[in-house]
């Protein structure tokens, strides 16, 4: 009483949210509760989307690797082969960068699989049985048989069990898996490249640029030397004739004119020799026979990948919210069934990295490009050389990543316009009150009460409703979360469940941020003050004696 004795503003205000002497007065219980229940709906509605956005962030790194590094032509990924690198040292090294708990090589890939006359066309992942890190997550998925592939030498794998309902398999069947690439799909484009004409023969820009190659080069002593744009013109045009665009006679040649292009010296004159040869691919390329090319087409057919029978040895169930491989099979099986083990190879798609903090992929990512061996020079099978990518779990899958944050973004901005409409009503309700008041404060103002006392008043009704709904909103909030899957089951019951998780396998989940619990709080105790003042300074520049004397 003597702090509200003291300071007149503070005092008014008390007498005006309570006016009639009882515990509360109704306006100022429902401008409070208003205030408490937009606080409320805001923390609830964010801590769950934030809490969806780590679970399946959580359900994401659980299987998939943090970093994957494969390897490039200026056109498409190629595998990486032992006659490149040392797999198993570059192994070595990736796992002894600081941060990463394993490195493992992978293979994926898409097959059909049949069990009778069942068919249907898969994912498959491999896996390294000997890697302890790499199975941990796969084991703890399994919902059906055991998960032990041995030393990963024999033919089995572990399936989907969503694809295992879907074809009637149980664990200890037996099944054929049929790789398409190298296969299915590698047998229909093959078919569709026979039905078209020689590309080298038909593109005439291409014919053009071999024919006038040497075409105003100029003399270099025994040689010519040719402008660095009309090379860089050749190899853009050789680029553009991509491997299925070619039968095997074709690519052996555009292979010759990359040699003589982009793997010439920069700035050196051609020789004769190297005019020769120039001359010869295109004489070679005038050459080509087109039944001759089909039938090489044709024939590389009969060395395809043939089909792998495997044991279905357990069942796994993956997170019904994200897609995954159909298959799970050991390394060597798939070298094997993609033909990556022949001739003596020992060949990969990726190297893959399960990190101690998959969070931050992008620190890691730039110490993997420091040790991966340089391997841009030109070679014969691959004369525009080879890069290296490195790919962050975050970059494949951003799109699921931002879909939950621009959810989160959308709710918060909607939630916000609700209790920016509630903070319009206790504007209003401030204006009806100062209106009602207005002679009481023509009073104050002819006693001497500066306008600054007078929006006083008004400023700290705001803080007072702001302060008690505010606390309120973050102790419903609290409560609202702690008994959130109570709640949700008695929404459910009665067909008004605000957040559905069932169909993607996740229990309502929720953050408790409190950083984000006081963020809301003092945006929504911000709002109500800002509300409570405009008012008043419409109220503190009226004229005492007009509002005396008006009724």
């Amino acid at each position: 009483m003597k702090i509200l004795r003291r300071n007149l503003s503070l005092m008014l205000a008390v007498r005006y949210l309570n006016p009639l002497r009882t515990v509360f007065s109704i306006i100022t219980l429902i401008c409070t509760f208003g205030v408490a229940l937009g606080v409320m709906v805001l923390i609830v509605v964010l801590s769950v989307m934030e809490g969806l956005q780590k679970e399946v962030d959580e359900r994401i790194l659980t299987f998939i690797p943090h970093v994957q590094v494969s390897l490039w032509d200026a056109q498409q990924s190629v595998p990486i082969s032992n006659k490149q690198v040392d797999r198993f040292e570059i192994e070595k090294q990736l796992a002894a960068i600081p941060g990463v708990t394993c490195a493992y090589s992978q293979i994926d890939g898409q097959a059909s699989i049949n069990l009778g006359n069942n068919l249907q066309t898969v994912t498959f992942t491999s896996v390294d049985p000997t890697n302890a890190a790499q199975m941990q997550p796969l084991n703890e998925m399994i919902v059906e048989g055991n998960a032990d592939l041995g030393e990963g030498l024999d033919p089995l794998c572990i399936m989907s069990a969503p694809v295992a309902r879907q074809l009637g398999i149980r664990v200890g069947d037996t099944i054929t898996m049929t790789p398409l690439a190298g296969g299915i799909e590698e047998a229909g484009r093959i078919y569709s490249l026979i039905q078209e004409p020689l590309a080298m023969q038909e593109d005439k820009e291409f014919r053009d640029a071999i024919a006038g190659f040497f075409d105003g080069a100029e003399p270099d002593g025994d040689g010519l030397r040719v402008s660095p744009e009309k090379i860089e013109h050749m190899t853009g045009i050789l680029c553009r004739l991509t491997d299925d665009r070619l039968r095997p006679g074709e690519r052996e040649l555009r292979d010759r004119f990359f040699e003589l292009t982009a793997g010439h010296p920069a700035g050196a004159p051609y020789t004769s020799d190297d005019r020769k040869n120039w001359d010869d691919a295109v004489a070679a390329t005038d050459a080509l026979d087109r039944d001759r090319e089909d039938g090489k087409a044709a024939k590389s057919i009969n060395e395809m990948v043939m089909p792998t029978d495997l044991e279905v040895i357990a069942l796994y169930q993956f997170p019904e919210n994200l897609a995954g491989p159909g298959l799970y099979v050991p390394l060597t099986i798939a070298q094997d069934a993609l033909g990556y083990s022949e001739n003596g190879e020992d060949k990969i798609q990726t190297f893959s990295l399960r990190l101690s903090d998959p969070n931050r992929p992008e620190e890691v990512a730039d110490a993997v490009g420091r040790i991966l061996p340089d391997l841009s020079a030109s070679t014969e099978e691959y004369p525009m050389g080879l890069d290296w990518l490195v790919t962050p779990w975050s970059d494949r899958f951003e799109q699921w990543h931002k879909l939950i944050a621009n959810e989160r973004v959308m709710m918060s901005f909607v939630l916000s316009i609700i209790s920016l409409i509630a903070g319009f009503c206790i504007m209003a309700v401030m204006f009806t009150v100062s209106m009602q008041r207005k002679r009481e404060i023509a009073v104050l103002q002819a006693i001497g009460a500066t306008p600054g006392k007078i929006v006083g008043i008004f400023a700290w009704q705001g803080v007072i409703i702001g302060l008690l709904g505010a606390a309120m909103g973050v102790g419903l909030a609290l409560l609202v979360l702690h008994n959130r899957l109570e709640i949700q089951a008695f929404l459910a019951a009665v067909n008004l469940d605000p957040f559905p998780m069932q169909p993607h396998g996740i229990r309502l989940p929720a953050v408790f941020d409190f950083g984000m619990f006081g963020w809301q709080a003092f945006k929504a105790f911000v709002m109500v003050i800002v509300a409570s003042t405009i008012p008043a300074i419409f109220v503190s520049r009226q004229d005492p004696s007009k509002a005396l004397r008006s009724n």
